[in-house]
């Protein structure tokens, strides 16, 4: 796996921000043209790894300067998309025309430094800091299982509550089947970043309760039966749109979470759960979608209504009159 270091400055904050909620970034022409910076650009693939390093200390220091040095934030994200140039504004401040998407896997918000980062990484950013934030490939084969370890400890009381209802973590290798559809050819490390954000989110979003109530069927349940569901899909969201509480909603392990996700029941416009049309046949998938016709999903509201226009859109492939109708 590739893993290449990008210095972003702290008066670059607000370039930051947008690059987070657009899954982007860019270089502009004088950037790129320096020191073999195109070639590193071409060969960052899907796939790869693009740590943002924001708010160093002085980058003018000999090498090796930085390996105590202190970030206010490290963004981890894979590339999604291939470097391609594009002349679309999406920076205020110029134009930024060199570009790779990314996947943001996530945002360390609470200072890293360079002894948890590593020699490797906080070498590549410090010379990424002195070539106008271009992207240095960082070496050494297990850099990625130490950034995971050196951001471990934000972890916190994660998705897939123990059944023991000890409220602890489950490890990397419990919780690697929920999102094997979102991340492809992914790795141990990416998965655990990746549930890392889910831990966060569900912790926001449901506050260690012991107990659940399901969005859509309404049964009370233990909380490891209850999911933490995007509304819209992770893999088609933007940033901040995945740490959106309005785009979670509770989802039982009972059959609701699955039926939901796979388009067999969706919401309408009037907040009551419908069947979609493949939902009509075999006769077993008919009547459990027919027990959760016309009941008053939780979650929806003014906030979540357009997360859950996209899945009637997008998943369950129904157009939507008013009232919740299908077209």
């Amino acid at each position: 796996m590739s893993v290449a270091a990008v210095y972003v400055p702290a008066p670059s904050k607000r370039n930051l921000r947008i690059g987070q909620e657009k899954a982007l970034w860019g270089w502009k022409d004088d950037a790129v043209a320096k020191g073999g910076t195109q070639q590193v650009l071409e060969s960052l693939r899907p796939g790869g790894v693009v740590l943002l390093g924001h708010h160093g200390p002085n980058a003018r220091v000999p090498s090796g300067g930085w390996a105590d040095a202190t970030f206010r934030e490290l963004t981890i994200a894979r590339v999604a998309g291939g470097y391609r140039t594009e002349t679309t504004k999406i920076w205020p401040d110029d134009l930024y025309p060199h570009r790779i998407d990314l996947d943001i896997l996530d945002i360390v918000d609470t200072k890293v430094t360079g002894a948890q980062l590593g020699a490797a990484v906080a070498e590549a950013l410090r010379m990424s800091a002195n070539k106008q934030g271009a992207p240095v490939v960082v070496d050494g084969p297990d850099v990625f299982e130490r950034l995971v370890d050196a951001t471990a400890w934000q972890e916190a009381a994660g998705e897939g509550v123990p059944s023991d209802g000890s409220g602890g973590t489950p490890d990397v290798t419990e919780l690697e089947g929920r999102f094997i559809d979102v991340l492809s050819d992914f790795d141990r490390p990416t998965v655990a970043l990746a549930r890392r954000e889910q831990a966060k989110l569900r912790k926001a979003k449901f506050n260690g309760a012991p107990v659940i109530g399901c969005a859509l069927c309404g049964r009370e349940l233990p909380a490891g039966l209850v999911r933490a569901a995007h509304i819209k899909r992770r893999s088609r969201c933007l940033s901040t749109e995945r740490r959106d509480l309005a785009n979670l909603m509770a989802a039982c392990v009972l059959g609701c979470d699955a039926l939901f996700e796979d388009g067999y029941v969706y919401v309408g416009e009037d907040g009551a759960v419908r069947s979609s049309p493949p939902a009509s046949a075999p006769t077993d998938l008919a009547a459990a979608v027919g027990a959760l016709e016309g009941r008053t999903c939780a979650a929806f509201g003014e906030d979540s209504a357009d997360y859950f226009g996209w899945h009637r859109e997008e998943i369950a492939k129904v157009g939507v009159v008013s009232g919740g109708s299908v077209a």
